[in-house]
């Protein structure tokens, strides 16, 4: 891949809903010889990612350790979200993005630590030539109490939908017709996009910083706001993802046969 391409994975999360340790980020959970926020890295890697900036937060030594046991650790750095447990994942992201492994990187894959896909999926996803896009899956699969729902328009990406209270009310908003698919929480932006995105998450952290009450934002506001036609990457293997809430999501990950190391 001659493009510079550059990802960042966010992993400063509590997961207050999953019940570990308070020790132990739920990224950085042992399993099949590796871990979810390991799993992630050696995908990107592999798929073509040239380095790795890590945004971490609660229990951020073991997410440096999963990683540091890796072996991957020359092409990652870390970024420290001092407001992990205040603010919301756009905070995180903004640090993410603001400080870049790779500031001439002409793309930027964003992932989260938590979203264990198969490494198929995220090579479609670097393998795409548009300036904005997205992994995803059908509508079907979704589970609207905490499923982020991509809607737009002719095919076309133009926002995310998500229920952050969890009341189950999300699928009687939508317009059934706009729906895309379901976000598998994997990006990728490039050329005026980025740079667009790149300046919305530098007004939303300096807002941030001044705010006296938290910034609850997910990971999609700032994506939003770019109001942008994001092509849609529908994963090859819609059946291999498991993103990280409940216990019962680790006890099915457990059993997963598509971890790469």
């Amino acid at each position: 891949m001659d493009t510079k391409t550059a990802a960042i994975i966010l992993c400063a999360g509590v997961g207050s809903r999953i019940g570990l340790p308070p020790e132990q980020n739920k990224c950085a959970v042992s399993m099949g010889g590796t871990s979810p926020v390991g799993h992630c890295a050696a995908s990107l890697l592999k798929a073509g990612a040239d380095n790795i900036t890590v945004v971490v937060g609660h229990a951020s030594q073991s997410v440096r350790k999963a990683l540091a046991d890796g072996g991957e650790s020359g092409q990652i750095m870390f970024v420290e979200n001092p407001y992990f447990n205040w603010h919301g994942c756009n905070y995180s992201l903004a640090c993410g993005m603001e400080s870049a492994f790779s500031e001439e990187a002409e793309r930027i894959v964003i992932a989260e630590g938590d979203s264990m896909l198969n490494s198929g999926s995220i090579g479609q996803l670097l393998r795409s030539a548009a300036n904005a896009a997205s992994l995803v899956r059908d509508g079907e699969y979704a589970d609207y109490t905490r499923s982020v729902i991509a809607v737009g328009e002719q095919g076309n990406i133009l926002g995310y939908e998500y229920d952050m209270g969890h009341t189950g009310d999300l699928q009687s908003r939508l317009d059934s017709r706009r729906i895309v698919g379901e976000s598998m929480q994997l990006w990728l932006f490039a050329g005026r996009e980025l740079r667009r995105l790149k300046e919305l998450l530098k007004e939303y952290r300096r807002a941030a910083a001044r705010a006296e009450t938290p910034f609850l934002h997910s990971g999609v506001h700032s994506i939003n706001m770019l109001k942008a036609n994001i092509q849609p990457v529908f994963s090859d293997f819609p059946d291999d993802w498991i993103n990280l809430n409940t216990q019962e999501d680790l006890r099915k990950a457990g059993n997963v046969k598509w971890l790469t190391r």
